[in-house]
């Protein structure tokens, strides 16, 4: 397996290199990454930054906010944070069952003696406490997997930075961010580890003892392919933040999948627009999805009738198309 590193700290830069790597490294069956970003919340392809960060807190901390290209919820990085990225082939992948990615991750932890399990849609939990997130997306027939390794994260920051709402906090049973994650660090032997490095070497060292690594640096034509990335598309507010136009309904729910938000402006009964977001786990662009739903009769039997024609695994993870009909319809359809 080919490994690679960032040798940079910067989330634009990072996610910018990981999109490269994912598009262009067409010659590497796989590929693995590990890297870092500080002080930064990075939120998922479909959300809506209003509505998953507490702007002000993360104004005062100086804290970036980066929208990443898969899907699932809002995530605070810094430097006690350490990620992961794996790229392979998506011919023979179970493309749904997130534990198959997550599996290579929890294995290495272990042989370290970090007793992770994977829990949930998309959860490595220690002692029934989430310290990693993940995510996934599909491109050009391959898949990439990443997520977070919180191993000594500023947990106060984290709590003050991710605004997340109510529905999502009560469906897993417990009453704030704090109590629900846990820094890997807390329930390890005194001095394990010397530090996050010494962490990240160690897992270095696990993979490789199963798969062995070969490291691979990107030629200097390479990294300027990846800045123009980071330059045009991570570092532009038009991706990051964007402007929502004037809806005149608006409604979300929380799935078992997660959570759906649908908003539309509804013109002589039909809909003029439409715009989805949430932290389900799709793996590709809403653009098709919500261009198909423009201009069309605002019922449930036609907007039912222009979701079957997607394969919606793709566009909204495991929300179904009943879900997504409760979510457009809530005084009117039931599934």
């Amino acid at each position: 397996m080919i490994y690679i590193e960032t040798h940079s700290t910067d989330p634009t830069w990072n996610l910018a290199l990981e999109e490269y790597c994912l598009k262009e490294l067409v010659q590497f069956e796989r590929i693995m990454m590990l890297w870092q970003n500080d002080n930064a919340i990075i939120i998922g392809r479909y959300q809506n930054a209003e509505n998953e960060v507490n702007l002000e807190a993360a104004r005062a901390l100086g804290t970036k906010i980066i929208r990443r290209p898969s899907g699932g919820g809002a995530v605070f990085h810094d430097l006690g944070n350490l990620n992961y990225t794996f790229i392979y082939p998506i011919e023979g992948l179970n493309r749904l069952h997130i534990s198959v990615y997550a599996e290579p991750m929890v294995k290495a932890l272990n042989k370290i003696g970090v007793p992770a399990e994977i829990r949930g849609r998309n959860d490595l939990l220690l002692d029934g406490k989430k310290i990693s997130g993940t995510a996934q997306r599909i491109q050009k027939g391959r898949l990439m997997h990443h997520g977070t390794l919180l191993y000594d994260s500023n947990l106060d920051s984290l709590e003050s930075v991710l605004q997340v709402d109510a529905a999502k906090v009560a469906s897993k049973g417990v009453t704030s961010i704090r109590s629900r994650v846990a820094n890997i660090k807390e329930y390890l032997p005194a001095g394990q580890f010397e530090d996050i490095q010494a962490f990240w070497q160690a897992l270095l060292a696990a993979f490789d003892e199963d798969d062995p690594l070969e490291r691979f640096e990107l030629t200097p034509e390479m990294l300027a392919e990846v800045e123009k990335i980071q330059k045009e598309k991570y570092q532009s507010w038009d991706w990051n933040i964007g402007r929502a136009p004037a809806f005149e309904y608006r409604n979300s729910r929380r799935f078992p999948s997660g959570k759906l938000e649908v908003q539309v402006n509804v013109r002589d009964g039909r809909l003029q627009e439409c715009k989805i977001s949430g932290d389900f786990m799709g793996m590709t662009d809403l653009g098709s999805l919500e261009a198909a739903l423009k201009d069309i009769r605002y019922n449930p039997e036609d907007v039912g009738k222009i979701l079957a024609r997607f394969d919606l695994p793709f566009y909204l993870g495991g929300i179904s198309t009943e879900e997504f009909l409760q979510c457009m319809f809530e005084d009117t359809y039931t599934a």
